[in-house]
C-alpha cells in the first residue's frame, strides 16, 4: 500500500479519480465538479506525509509529495487550452468592456490589500511581516509572492520566513474561497448561466461556429508552440524603476501567447484555431491534474500551519479572499453591469487565480470566461506588485 502512496503517478491518478467522483455529487444546484480533486488532494497530501516515517517525511517535506514539473505541465495544458478556446472574441471583449475590466482589475487587489492591512491591526496574533504573504496567498498570486520575498530579501531569515508562512496559510483558503464562489454566486444571486451566456454572445454579436469553422481537429504542434512561446514570454522581466522587474510568469505568458495566436488564427502553415470539444478535453485534463497537485503539495502544510499558530492568519486570509471576491462581484455586477460569463473570468483574473479560472469555466460551462480573465490579468498583476510593495514597506 505504501508503494502506491509514494508513487507520484499512482497517487495522482487515485486523487484525480476520487476527486472527479466527489465532484459529480450534487446538492441541489451545487456540485464541486473538477474542483473535487482539490479537496481530495488536500486530504491525501496530509495523509501521505502524516503516515510516513521520519526519513521519508523529511524527504517529502523538502521535495513535495508531487514534483513541481507535473504541476507546471498541468498548468500549461489548462491555460493553453482555455486561451485558444476563447481567443477569437478577445478584440470584441476589449472593445465593448475594456475600461470596465481595467477598473475591476485594479479594484480587487486594492480591496485585498486594504483588508489585509486593516484587519491585521485588529486581529490579535498576526505577525506584521506575514501580511504581504497573506495578501498574495489569499489572492493566490505566485507573482505577488515573488515580489514580497524580493522586498524582504537581505533583511533577515525571519522576515523571509514570515512572508512564506503567511503565503502558505493564505493560499489554500484563497483557493477554496474562489473555487466555491464560482459555484455558489450563481445560486445565491439566482443567475441563469445559460441565459447569461446567450446574452454575452448577443452583446458581442458572436455567431454559432461549427467544428469545420474551428479547424476540425486538435493540433499538438500548434498547441505546444503556444506553450513554448508562453514560457519564453513569461520569463521576460520588464524594469519598472522602484517597483523592480516584473514579468507575466508562466501562467500569464501562456495565456498571452494563446490569446494572441488563437486570435490570429493562422500563421503561415500553422493553424491555431481548434475545435471547442478537443480543447475542452485538454482543459479538463489539465485542471483536474492541476488541482490534484495543488492539494497534494499543500495538504500537510495547510493542516500543520493551523496547529502551529496559524489561526489568526487563517482568519485574516479568509476575510481577505471573501471581501475581495465578494465586493468585486457586487461592483462588477451592479455598478459596472457586467455579464456573469465575463465577470466570472474577470474576478479570477483580478485575483490572478488559476484555480478560480478552472472553477469559473466549469461553473458557467463556457470557455469564454477566459476572455475576461485575459483582459484583466495584466493590470491586476501590476496592481498586485504595487500593493505588495506597499504592504512590505508599511
Amino acid at each position: 500500500m505504501r508503494e502506491i502512496l509514494t508513487n507520484p503517478l499512482a497517487l495522482l491518478a487515485i486523487t484525480a479519480s476520487f476527486g472527479l467522483a466527489l465532484g459529480r455529487i450534487r446538492i441541489g444546484q451545487f456540485s464541486l465538479g473538477s474542483s473535487g480533486a482539490l479537496f481530495v488532494g488536500l486530504a491525501a497530501g496530509w495523509f501521505v506525509i502524516r503516515t510516513a516515517g521520519d526519513a521519508e517525511k523529511a524527504r517529502l517535506l523538502t521535495e513535495g509529495v508531487i514534483r513541481t514539473d507535473i504541476f507546471y505541465l498541468a498548468l500549461a495544458l489548462f491555460i493553453g487550452a482555455v486561451a485558444l478556446a476563447s481567443a477569437r472574441y478577445l478584440d470584441k471583449v476589449v472593445k465593448v468592456y475594456g475600461f470596465k475590466l481595467l477598473a475591476l482589475g485594479a479594484l480587487v487587489p486594492l480591496i485585498g490589500a486594504t483588508t489585509s492591512w486593516s484587519l491585521a491591526q485588529v486581529i490579535p496574533g498576526v505577525i506584521p511581516g506575514s501580511i504581504p504573504g497573506v495578501f498574495t496567498g489569499a489572492l493566490t498570486s505566485s507573482p505577488g509572492l515573488a515580489v514580497a520575498l524580493e522586498q524582504v530579501a537581505g533583511r533577515s531569515p525571519e522576515a523571509e520566513s514570515a512572508v512564506g508562512f503567511g503565503y502558505a496559510v493564505g493560499y489554500i483558503p484563497g483557493v477554496l474561497i474562489v473555487v466555491l464562489a464560482m459555484q455558489l454566486i450563481p445560486v445565491i444571486f439566482k443567475l441563469d448561466t445559460g441565459k447569461e451566456n446567450q446574452t454575452f454572445r448577443e452583446d458581442l454579436d458572436i455567431e454559432p461556429e461549427t467544428e469545420q469553422a474551428t479547424g476540425g481537429k486538435f493540433r499538438p504542434l500548434e498547441f505546444f508552440i503556444v506553450v513554448a512561446l508562453g514560457y519564453l514570454l513569461g520569463a521576460l522581466k520588464v524594469p519598472l524603476g522602484t517597483l523592480g522587474r516584473v514579468g507575466l510568469g508562466s501562467t500569464g505568458g501562456i495565456l498571452a501567447a494563446g490569446l494572441v495566436l488563437g486570435f490570429m488564427g493562422r500563421l503561415g502553415p500553422l493553424d491555431f484555431r481548434m475545435p471547442t470539444a478537443a480543447l475542452s478535453a485538454v482543459r479538463e485534463l489539465g485542471i483536474v491534474l492541476f488541482l490534484s497537485v495543488v492539494g497534494l503539495r499543500y495538504g500537510y502544510r495547510a493542516v500543520a500551519s493551523m496547529a502551529s499558530g496559524g489561526l489568526p492568519l487563517l482568519v485574516l486570509s479568509l476575510s481577505v479572499a471573501l471581501l475581495s471576491i465578494g465586493l468585486g462581484f457586487l461592483f462588477g455586477r451592479y455598478v459596472l453591469k457586467l455579464n456573469w460569463i465575463l465577470l466570472a473570468g474577470a474576478l479570477c483574473g483580478a485575483m490572478t487565480s488559476t484555480p478560480g479560472l478552472g472553477a469559473a469555466v466549469e461553473a458557467t460551462g463556457c470557455d469564454d470566461v477566459a476572455t475576461g480573465y485575459g483582459a484583466v490579468y495584466p493590470v491586476a498583476l501590476l496592481s498586485m506588485v504595487i500593493f505588495t510593495i506597499l504592504l512590505s514597506v508599511i
